[in-house]
């Protein structure tokens, strides 16, 4: 702001309010300022101001030293130096006066430097995406992040993020982005071991443990056998056990194949490359098509990518000059697209499977970045779990709010209604964010359920701060978790029938019923009479209640939506790693790569392997995609 401008601005105020008969307002300098230079400038001048008054503080101190070093040797001088004591004393009081002061110039000082750097932090992650001030670094509070507004969300529109629009009606959102709570960096909702059933006879285990597995110790491939030499003049008594030693070979081959211009008995001439030997017919058959590589090197560099979460610069950087190939992380992208286009022709009837009629499925969404010649933009992926059927699949839409502008990878209700469709599935679950903010209330024929380890994530987040008034719900939350164990460790035993009737017996009713009257005399006290977090994860229960729980409603639905929630934990990871794609073409890919990549892991198939044969029968001529997907998760594959 000018000077002019700045004392024009002032001189204005005080008019007005001697007009009014009002005191004048303090002015405060930060008010005009409003670019994050400006600010950063100011607050490095309150700084300086504020070390110097430290320097002025310790020379008071000094002084004060002094004083009382000369009061000592006054206390020892006779009567007649009273006088000379009085005065002394009248010094010390005006110094201690002088102290009191700048203690609270200091005070405000620092008051006003809080003020400016949370100022600064918002500014930053209008920017950058977020970032903490000095204070919120040690005080262990949270920072407003890339994605708030679902940690602190308790089912009510006013624990929504400052300006985030509420839900239209009920249920119903505006056609306007808004903005949630990142699941802390990879911190979505605290995961409970569980075991599901594929739909495929073969059982997935959900956990982070290995609790309850054996060792495997299967042989590696075809083993190649080296036979002992027997020194001379030595008798073999028995043979043993071979020796089991195991090594990487890891190489690129560039193969050179003979091309030749023939000219047929009807006089036609084309080119053809037929090679004679068996290995080189195996690569023609692997070849990517529009491409010089085969699907098993097109697959390592997927694998890389996607499962090691290594970015392409890094690649071309590092990993492929160790193998004495130069190439451009460019080139590697260019092979990936063209995979890419040959996967996409598999994701609707992969879709049709995924969404076939009754299925119950998991949904949630992270946030990605892209490059633009202006920044960088937020954009939103979604995901989708058929936990029975094991697919998983990773959407990336472009939607069209009410005044026609298109936007890419949004997060509003149309991505995920459009998603759906006219599929008539049983059940959808979600958070109670993505509930309330993103579920169509025309959607009545679908059962909503939200996520039980969400609301133990925000009790333990409540315990962790020293409330244990939450201990008797995670208590019960936790006997619910180990019934739900019980379930899954004999899935031949409890079928669906059996589970809705265990979830539905007097043991499960004493649990659920008894949280709920303590719930309910809880609320009945009041907001003011709880800490902030422990009000919000007890508005968040009970707003929720009969969502939480409506996973009793049918055995085959899920307590939680951990499903998605690990589906969704390799994404966080290729987002740090990779920081932004280059276009939204590039995150379109991911989506692509990630569905089937999670879906082999699902089915328990090697993705490699899976992309090999698939290519391999595109080359073939096969463009039959429902029979191909079937047929390459199908149980007999896995």
């Amino acid at each position: 702001m000018a000077k002019d401008e700045l004392i024009r601005e002032i001189q204005l105020k005080r008019q007005l309010s001697e007009l009014d008969g009002s005191p004048v307002p303090e002015y405060d300098p930060s008010d005009g300022m409003e670019t994050v230079e400006e600010l950063k400038r100011y607050v490095r001048f309150l700084y300086s101001s504020l070390q110097e008054k430290d320097r002025e503080n310790r020379q008071v101190r000094d002084e004060m030293a002094e004083i009382k070093a000369e009061l000592k040797a006054a206390n020892r001088r006779a009567d007649s130096e009273a006088e000379s004591r009085q005065r002394l004393f009248d010094k010390l009081e005006r110094f201690m006066d002088s102290q009191k002061e700048a203690d609270n110039e200091k005070k405000k000082l620092l008051r006003r430097i809080e003020t400016l750097e949370n100022r600064l932090a918002l500014a930053n992650q209008a920017l950058y995406g977020g970032g903490k001030t000095c204070s919120e670094k040690y005080s262990g509070k949270k920072s407003e992040g890339i994605n708030d507004g679902r940690d602190d969300f308790d089912g009510t529109e006013k624990s929504l993020p400052e300006g985030t629009p509420g839900p239209v009606g009920k249920s119903h959102t505006s056609e306007e982005d808004t903005s949630k709570s990142e699941k802390a960096e990879g911190g979505e909702a605290d995961a409970q071991d569980t075991v599901q059933d594929n739909g495929t006879g073969q059982t997935c285990y959900h956990g982070a443990s290995r609790k309850g597995c054996s060792y495997i110790k299967e042989v590696i491939g075809n083993p190649i056998f080296h036979e002992c030499v027997v020194p001379e003049g030595c008798k073999v008594i028995k043979v043993k056990k071979p020796r089991k030693i195991k090594t990487l070979v890891q190489r690129l081959e560039e193969h050179h194949f003979q091309r030749l211009l023939v000219e047929y008995p009807d006089g036609s001439r084309r080119v053809i490359t037929a090679p004679v030997d068996e290995d080189g017919k195996e690569i023609l058959e692997e070849l990517v098509p529009g491409t010089g590589i085969t699907a098993t090197l097109l697959s390592f560099m997927i694998f890389n990518r996607y499962i090691m979460a290594s970015p392409a610069y890094r690649e071309a950087k590092n990993r492929y000059p160790d193998m004495d190939w130069h190439t451009c992380r460019q080139n590697l992208l260019n092979w990936e697209d063209k995979g890419a286009i040959m996967l996409n022709m598999l994701l609707p009837a992969l879709k049709d499977m995924a969404l076939e009629d009754g299925a119950n499925v998991n949904v949630d969404e992270t946030w990605y970045r892209y490059q633009t010649h202006f920044g960088h933009n937020k954009t939103y992926m979604w995901c989708l779990v058929n936990r029975k059927a094991g697919i998983v699949i990773f959407f990336y839409e472009d939607t069209v709010d009410k005044n026609g502008k298109v936007h890419t990878g949004g997060r509003r209700r149309a991505v995920l209604k459009e998603f759906l469709g006219d599929a008539k599935i049983k059940s959808l679950q979600s958070d109670g964010y993505n509930v309330y903010m993103y579920l169509d209330d025309e959607m009545v024929d679908v059962e909503h359920i939200c996520c039980l380890a969400h609301v133990h994530n925000k009790l333990q987040e409540a315990k962790r701060l020293g409330y244990k008034i939450v201990d008797f719900f995670l208590s019960g939350i936790k006997k619910l978790y180990k019934r739900e164990r019980m379930y899954a460790s004999d899935p031949k035993y409890y079928t669906p029938e059996r589970i809705k009737k265990a979830r539905n017996d007097e043991y499960t009713d004493g649990i659920i019923n008894s949280m709920h009257v303590k719930l309910l005399d809880l609320i009945a006290k009041g907001e003011e009479e709880f800490p902030d977090k422990v009000w919000r994860a007890l508005n968040y229960f009970y707003n929720f209640w009969d969502r939480i729980f409506a996973y009793r409603n049918d055995g085959e639905y899920s307590i939680d939506n951990m499903a998605v929630e690990r589906a969704i934990r390799p994404l966080t990871v290729q987002r740090k790693n990779s920081l932004f794609f280059c276009s939204p073409k590039g995150a379109k890919n991911s989506g692509i790569f990630n569905t089937f990549i999670s879906t082999c892991q699902q089915k328990c198939r090697n993705f490699r392997d899976f992309f090999v044969d698939f290519v391999r029968e595109w080359n073939k001529g096969r463009r039959d995609y429902d029979n191909l997907v079937r047929l390459a998760f199908s149980p007999a594959t896995n």
